[in-house]
């Protein structure tokens, strides 16, 4: 079995933000957006993962691992075409700049919102909660917010500033922290991970006037909304659907592609804000109709998804064909 704690030392020693083991692949860390194999390291076997770890208990998931050299890791792993895969963050690390994650515009100008929901997305290892996180600690030090950080398996250590932080409580429904957060005058709640259950309480959130952000497991901005209110009872749809297009800001979806040498991943970006167009085909259910009504509007500040891969094509950051792997409209490709 190749050493995993010898790759789990590299990525500390090196400040990366986090180790990718796939089976079958020579071990890669992630540096910001960037994303190199681990020099001289050897190929994963198939099984090495199911040993280091001691099984997987479910086809995808996340855990609290370790302590392995000495550090708590969140570990996120899935079961791939090709094999088993896992990456690995080290828990404790302090959350990049924004700055610092090249991310688009139409994402730095989110920085000025101060209600609403924003939801960062995009597959496992996506950066999705980097981008997030920096996202968050921006806020936090730019502004005196009054805080609640409900994310149950924190990844980053988050620049607060002058910020008021309350933590989530063990002991206490995340219902009854929105609900008491809402009383105290909360300014930002900072999830996470969307849990699966009714997302009624979190649009009442951020229906009462703070900014509500977190992550969500989803390739593109249609899944991000057809995925939302899946847990909703039948006869709670409706009013869902009328909380979102309420108080939805934006949903930021981004999934890193391989570059023409296959050394490194690009991220590309899908930006979604919530305006008048948007907010009736969520009040409607027709999320099909998003990705046409997004390129009728890049004037505004949305930013399509086939537009980012059509311009790191353009920019020879990665290939034709990796980009018509996740092109929504390949014909724009021809």
């Amino acid at each position: 079995m190749a050493s995993v704690e010898t790759f789990l030392n590299y990525a500390l020693q090196v400040g990366a933000n986090d180790l990718i083991l796939a089976e079958g692949l020579v071990p890669a860390i992630r540096l910001g957006l960037q994303v190199r194999a681990i020099p001289d390291a050897p190929k994963l076997e198939f099984g090495d993962l199911e040993t280091f770890f001691g099984g997987f208990a479910e086809e995808s998931g996340v855990f609290r691992g370790g302590p392995w050299e000495n550090v708590e890791w969140r570990v996120r792993y899935s079961r791939e075409a090709f094999g088993k895969m896992a990456c690995l963050h080290p828990i404790g690390a302090q959350a990049p700049k924004i700055s610092s994650l090249s991310v688009p515009d139409s994402v730095l100008s989110l920085l000025g919102a101060g209600s609403g929901l924003v939801l960062f997305a995009g597959p496992f290892s996506s950066g999705k909660t980097t981008t997030a996180s920096a996202y968050v600690s921006e806020l936090c030090s730019q502004k005196l917010l009054r805080a609640s950080f409900l994310d149950p398996l924190p990844e980053y250590k988050m620049r607060i500033g002058e910020s008021i932080v309350h933590y989530a409580r063990k002991e206490v429904s995340l219902p009854s922290e929105f609900s008491q957060g809402i009383l105290a005058g909360t300014d930002l709640f900072w999830l996470g991970d969307i849990p699966r259950m009714s997302f009624i309480p979190i649009l009442r959130a951020a229906e009462s006037g703070s900014l509500v952000v977190a992550t969500i497991a989803s390739g593109t901005v249609t899944g991000v909304l057809n995925y939302l209110l899946s847990a909703e009872k039948m006869e709670d749809v409706v009013l869902a659907r009328t909380l979102l297009a309420a108080n939805l800001k934006a949903v930021v979806s981004q999934r890193l592609i391989p570059s023409p040498e296959g050394k490194l991943l690009v991220p590309a970006w899908e930006v979604l804000y919530n305006d008048q167009n948007i907010a009736s085909l969520i009040h409607s259910g027709e999320y099909y109709k998003v990705p046409q009504t997004m390129r009728a509007a890049v004037s505004e500040g949305m930013l399509p998804l086939d537009d980012s891969l059509l311009n790191l094509v353009k920019e020879n950051k990665i290939t034709k064909e990796a980009a018509l792997a996740f092109a929504l409209d390949e014909s724009r490709f021809a």
